[in-house]
């Protein structure tokens, strides 16, 4: 069974990355976890009182949506939370209690210094778990999933199950896995790490030169139109750089595509 935790603040965004997860993970066993949090601002007035308008309001929208769920997918168990904390900590602490299988989040596309403010619950989420997390831009609508696009450094991959999520999702949609070679400049020995992962029976279709890794990301998605955007956080190496210098935080916003982010 697939345990999903999803992140309602009861917006659009947030409500197709649910509409997503359930239609991505629904072809198998699945359970599925609403999580709402709410906190105060340190100067609210009578807060006492904002506290209970604030979860009496969470509840009933809640509620509302958990009945919503189950009219739609009748199959599907539902569990909700209600969490007074800060957004990023509430997430990562239940993403990294090893309940669940993914994290899938909505996001909305931004640029320059609105990625700062936007990405504050994402970006946060994302550096501090461990958790796979599967963002889905706002704007997307659900299709089936037959091609993942995974972008690889060349790095060393610590071990096979760094890619068990990945897997997972193969085996689920039975996808094919089309291995981007991302490298700064001259074209690197991959064998080892397409080793990894060699029972996916990934083909090597595209290799990066130097240059704007995002552009040629986006590119390459405007080209081949894969489902789904694969990418690894590594604690050492090429992509450890890539998400310092916010490659990773810039595909969060303007990837067109759902992105699937793994952790070492």
């Amino acid at each position: 069974m697939n345990r999903i935790l999803v992140p309602v603040d009861f917006s659009d965004t947030s409500l197709n990355a649910l509409d997503y997860a359930t239609n991505l993970f629904g072809g198998g066993a699945i359970e599925v976890t609403l999580l709402h949090t709410y906190e105060l601002s340190a100067n609210v007035f009578r807060m006492k009182s904002m506290d209970r308008i604030l979860r009496s309001d969470a509840e009933k929208e809640m509620k509302a949506l958990r009945k919503r769920m189950q009219e739609k997918y009748p199959d599907i168990p539902v569990q909700t939370k209600i969490v007074k904390s800060h957004a990023v900590s509430a997430i990562t602490s239940m993403g990294n209690s090893g309940t669940y299988d993914f994290i899938v989040m909505g996001t909305k596309g931004a640029s320059g210094l609105k990625e700062v403010f936007i990405g504050s619950v994402a970006g946060g989420v994302i550096s501090r778990t461990k958790a796979p997390v599967l963002v889905v831009p706002g704007n997307f609508n659900y299709r089936p999933l037959q091609e993942i696009a995974f972008a690889i450094s060349g790095a060393p991959i610590s071990n096979d199950k760094v890619v068990d999520p990945l897997r997972k999702l193969v085996k689920l949609h039975s996808c094919k896995v089309n291995v981007l070679h991302v490298s700064e400049g001259k074209k690197l020995d991959i064998d080892k790490t397409l080793g990894t992962f060699e029972d996916l029976n990934p083909t090597l279709t595209y290799a990066f030169g130097a240059g704007n890794v995002n552009e040629q990301l986006n590119e390459y998605l405007k080209k081949e139109s894969p489902g789904l955007l694969c990418l690894i956080r590594g604690n050492k190496g090429f992509f450890s750089r890539l998400f310092e210098e916010s490659v990773t935080m810039k595909q969060t916003f303007n990837s067109s595509i759902p992105l699937l982010i793994l952790h070492e």
